[in-house]
């Protein structure tokens, strides 16, 4: 078999698929043919590296922007629902998401770990939704699709709404929701952190 005609890629394939018991002589006319190609070996492998660190710093920035714009959309929430009714509470609340948001966001690009957890501490919080009764708990970003399990099964979804609810009293029905955006976030953060790109 001439392997001088297949490209590194095919090279590879073949290695890791040939059973080298069965097929002695061409597992060495491979290992020949990859020592023979060394550099051009050498650069395929930094190419596909580059490739992976380009789809990787690409994911973490999306991820990135999306929390520092909904840090902005909280500042903007913020500033108009305490216009029309101040309390100390909401004012907490609207600097503590923000913040949140503003500091995951700012260390992420800068792909610090801090960036990572802050991250992955704002993904989860906005994962669950929440009613038992008396506790209703509710935490989206810029972005959500929310399943609901009350009185049925039901979706929610909203585009450039950021909010954060959390309410105590009587009756406030029973209800679950799973939010689908910040599950697509914390698989994207999960697969960017396994690649050891920091």
């Amino acid at each position: 078999m001439d392997y001088s005609r297949y490209s590194i890629q095919e090279l590879q394939e073949s290695l890791s698929s040939i059973d080298k018991h069965k097929y002695p002589e061409r597992y060495q006319e491979l290992l020949k043919e990859f020592s023979s190609r060394k550099e051009e070996v050498e650069q395929y492998r930094k190419h596909e590296k580059e490739k992976i660190t380009v789809t990787v710093n690409n994911r973490l920035k999306i991820l990135a922007w999306v929390q520092i714009i909904t840090c902005l959309g909280f500042i903007f929430a913020g500033f108009t629902s305490l216009l029309q009714q101040f309390t100390l509470f909401n004012f907490a609340l609207f600097l503590g998401t923000s913040t949140l948001n503003g500091l995951a966001g700012y260390f992420l690009l800068r792909r610090k770990q801090l960036g990572f957890q802050l991250s992955y501490f704002n993904q989860v919080a906005q994962l669950f939704w929440f009613n038992f009764g008396s506790i209703y708990y509710a935490y989206s970003g810029l972005i959500y699709l929310v399943i609901v399990i009350q009185n049925g099964i039901g979706i929610k979804a909203s585009l450039f709404s950021p909010s954060f609810q959390f309410l105590l009293g009587n009756n406030l029905d029973f209800g679950v929701g799973i939010d689908l955006v910040p599950l697509f976030f914390i698989w994207l953060l999960s697969s960017c952190h396994t690649e050891k790109d920091i």
